[in-house]
Order: structure tokens, then C-alpha cells, then sequence
């Protein structure tokens, strides 16, 4: 009861802070018998929150031991919550528990049970795109929890990628793509490296769920191609704007294109990327940080901007104090960059709560009508998250409002700008062309 009451307070949590969350590949969860998640961990507790509550069947994650703390928080988060606690050796004082053998007994009871397991076999959380080495934890549960049960049962080990636009970001978005099944039996029986060649087999199947470009120097490269180039293919292809799949397709193939580009024409290549740089960075010199800013302003967004400000307002007023407190107490912590959006997210959520709580109980005392307080309940949510979506369109106008007045002010900037823009748009189609071509 107080576990479906927690899972249903953080799955509304959950949609509240990201703006769009999109899961693909649901038909290879499966709804009973073994299982082994695995996923990658680019932001701390975001990470398991977003698994748990996308996925109807209870599941136990593996968490790292320093996290539980006291009795009563540890009872609450291994008896509540079903979490398993790991020991790590170079963060462990009592030598005698960093073997974890209780840890992998729990865990092998629990697959012979038939039950689901959350692993991140990173081991740590890192905010970085696609995914670091393996820890070799999920593929030796996985094998000997078989081996014990004397091959009656069958593990599946699910990939999961979790992508994010920005997890530290209230309301980005994050794209879900479940991977098929691994099984212990795609590996050879006959090998002594059977827990590694799982985990490269666990490791290639998260790769393919996920944005992986392999290195941060990478990472950062496809970033600034991807703010410059992203809009413009997607528009080429007439891709909607909602359409995440698509979207995460996109991005795949920029960072093959990228890889393959810089493998067979690296000094064209690395040219064309240091013009981006200097053209990006231009671009913020100006003032000019969305490349929407060259569009023109569509009537439907003057409509929505004129028409919106009423509900922004009230979202404003309704939502302007919590909003400002958790932003005080937000900066008066000092937290690691992986933790940032989890410890936003978890004092919004209390803050919020307490917030709407006190709404609806004092509105009811004061009006002897508590319809009144739920309703000031739903339309304070609803105006808060669209004050946010109205105050993001209109950032785009002014974006848009300052590439005029550059347009007509510093007429010789902005045409070098232009200019500049369909230059590096040719030489990132002719790369395009190069690589289809080798594709088809």
C-alpha cells in the first residue's frame, strides 16, 4: 500500500519535471519471470525513479550501501522500497562486507523467485552521454542465479538507455529506448570468460539504446553539430517536433556520421567542426543562443504569446513562491553535477506538496467549501506548467527580436553571420551525402 502510494506520488513527480517522457521498446518488458534491468546512470536518483515507475511489475534496485545511512532509513528504503544495498571497497570502512555476499544471495533468491532486478553496472553515476565500462556485477548474477537453479530458469537481462535532453534541467526531456532480451545462452558455454563475454554482450546492447559516442572530446563535438545542424535536418525531413523517436534516430546517425567523417576525413572534418565552434560562439557574442532566433516569428505564436499571458500570470502568481524557495534552497546545497537535477527534483516535489497541501486546507477553512481548494489545487499545476512552456516561447521571441534588431542595426554582422550559416550548412550536407552514399 505505502509502496503503490510512493510509486504513484514520483511517477506524477517524475511527469511533472521533465516536459515529455517517451518510452520505446515496451513489448520486450516482460511481465513475469526473471529479469535482470540494466541500465545506464547519468543522474543519481532520477535514474531509478524513472525505471521504477515506468515499469507496472516491482522491482528491487541495487544501491550503493553509503546511501542508506541510519536503521530507520535503511528498514524504509530495503522493507518500502525493496532496495538491495552493494558495498563498495574503496568506500567501505568494514572490510568484511565488500565481498557482498549477501548482497548476491539476495539477488539469486530473488531470480530463482522469479523476481526484477535494477542494475546499473557503470557502478557510479556520471553526467555523460551513452555509456562508461561495465562492472561485471549483473553478469554473474545473472549466470549463477541459472547455475543454481540448475538451468530451470532462464534470466532475461533487459537493456534500458536512458536519454536525456538535460536531467539537471525542469522540464527537458528524456527519451526511454528498451532494448530486446540478453540471454546467458547467446554466449558460449564452453568459455572461461563467460561473465565478460556477457557483460560485452550487455554493454553492446545498451549501446545501441542510448547516445554513445565513446569519448567526452566526442561528446562535445556532436553537441555543437547537433545544436547547429539538429533543426535544419529535421526540417529537411519533415520530422515533427514531438516525434522522440525520430528525434533519438537523428542523433544516431550525427554521431555515426561524425565518427566516420573524422575516421576517413579527419582534416576536412575538423575544419568544418572548429568553424562551428567559432560560429556558435559568434552567435552568443551577439546575444543569439537558439538557432529558431533566424526563423520568422509564425502569427500562431503571437497569438499564443498575446492570449497566453493571462494563464502565464496566474501560473506566475500561483506557483511564484514554492518556485522561489526551492531555487533558495537549491543554491544553498553543494552537490555533485550527477545529483543536481535528483536534489531538485526531490525538494520541489516536498516543497510543492507542502505548498498545495496548505492551499487546500487553508482555502477549505476559509471557504467551508473544499471543492474550492482542489480546484485551486489543479488549476495552480496546470497554469505553473504552462507558465513555464509560455515563458520558453517567449525567449524564442526575443531570441528572434534580437537577430532583427541586429538585422537592422548591425547590418554587416549579421549578413557575415548569414552567410557564414549557409556556408557550413553546404559542407555539412556534402558530408551528409558522402556518408548516405556509403550507407545505401
Amino acid at each position: 500500500m505505502i509502496y503503490s502510494l510512493i510509486k504513484y506520488l514520483l511517477k506524477v513527480t517524475i511527469y511533472s519535471y521533465f516536459r515529455r517522457v517517451s518510452i520505446l521498446g515496451q513489448e520486450y518488458i516482460p511481465t513475469q519471470g526473471p529479469v535482470i534491468f540494466v541500465a545506464n546512470h547519468p543522474s543519481a536518483l532520477i535514474d531509478p525513479l524513472v525505471v521504477i515507475t515506468g515499469i507496472k511489475r516491482r522491482i528491487n534496485p541495487i544501491a550503493a550501501a553509503e546511501f542508506f545511512g541510519g536503521k530507520i532509513k535503511t528498514w524504509i528504503l530495503k522493507n518500502k522500497f525493496h532496495m538491495i544495498p552493494v558495498y563498495r571497497p574503496d568506500l567501505t570502512k568494514d572490510l568484511s562486507k565488500t565481498s557482498n555476499t549477501d548482497m548476491f544471495t539476495h539477488c539469486h533468491q530473488l531470480l530463482l523467485n522469479q523476481g526484477a532486478l535494477l542494475i546499473f553496472p557503470e557502478g557510479t553515476s556520471e553526467t555523460d552521454k551513452g555509456i562508461r565500462n561495465l562492472k561485471t556485477g549483473a553478469a554473474r548474477i545473472a549466470l549463477d542465479a541459472e547455475r543454481l537453479s540448475e538451468n530451470k530458469i532462464k534470466v532475461q537481462i533487459i537493456p534500458i538507455g536512458l536519454n536525456y535532453s538535460n536531467s539537471h534541467q525542469f522540464r527537458s526531456d528524456l527519451f526511454i529506448k528498451v532494448g530486446p532480451p540478453i540471454l546467458t545462452e547467446n554466449i558460449d558455454s564452453d568459455s572461461d570468460n563467460q561473465v565478460y563475454d556477457l557483460t560485452y554482450l550487455i554493454k553492446t546492447g545498451l549501446i545501441d539504446t542510448l547516445l554513445h559516442t565513446g569519448s567526452k572530446e566526442l561528446n562535445k563535438l556532436t553537441n555543437s553539430i547537433e545544436n547547429f545542424y539538429q533543426n535544419y535536418l529535421e526540417e529537411s525531413m519533415e520530422i515533427k517536433k514531438n516525434d522522440a523517436f525520430r528525434h533519438f534516430e537523428i542523433q544516431k546517425k550525427v554521431i555515426e556520421a561524425t565518427v566516420y567523417s573524422l575516421t576517413n576525413h579527419k582534416d576536412k572534418a575538423v575544419k568544418v567542426s572548429n568553424r562551428i565552434k567559432k560560429h556558435l560562439d559568434r552567435n552568443k557574442s551577439e546575444g543569439i543562443y537558439l538557432s529558431d532566433a533566424f526563423k520568422k516569428l509564425a502569427f500562431s505564436e503571437v497569438i499564443e504569446l498575446l492570449f497566453g499571458f493571462p494563464v502565464y500570470l496566474l501560473g506566475c502568481i500561483l506557483n511564484l513562491l514554492p518556485f522561489l524557495l526551492v531555487k533558495k534552497i537549491f543554491k544553498s546545497i553543494q552537490v555533485k553535477e550527477a545529483f543536481r537535477g535528483s536534489v531538485a527534483m526531490i525538494i520541489g516535489l516536498f516543497i510543492f506538496l507542502f505548498w498545495y497541501i496548505s492551499v487546500v486546507i487553508i482555502s477549505t477553512l476559509i471557504t467551508k467549501i473544499s471543492i474550492i481548494g482542489i480546484l485551486i489545487f489543479i488549476v495552480g499545476y496546470l497554469s505553473g506548467l504552462y507558465a513555464i512552456s509560455w515563458s520558453k516561447l517567449f525567449f524564442i521571441f526575443s531570441q528572434k527580436l534580437s537577430v532583427y534588431r541586429m538585422k537592422k542595426l548591425k547590418s554587416k554582422a549579421y549578413h557575415e553571420i548569414r552567410t557564414e550559416q549557409k556556408n557550413l550548412l553546404e559542407a555539412l550536407n556534402e558530408f551528409r551525402a558522402v556518408f548516405d552514399l556509403k550507407n545505401n
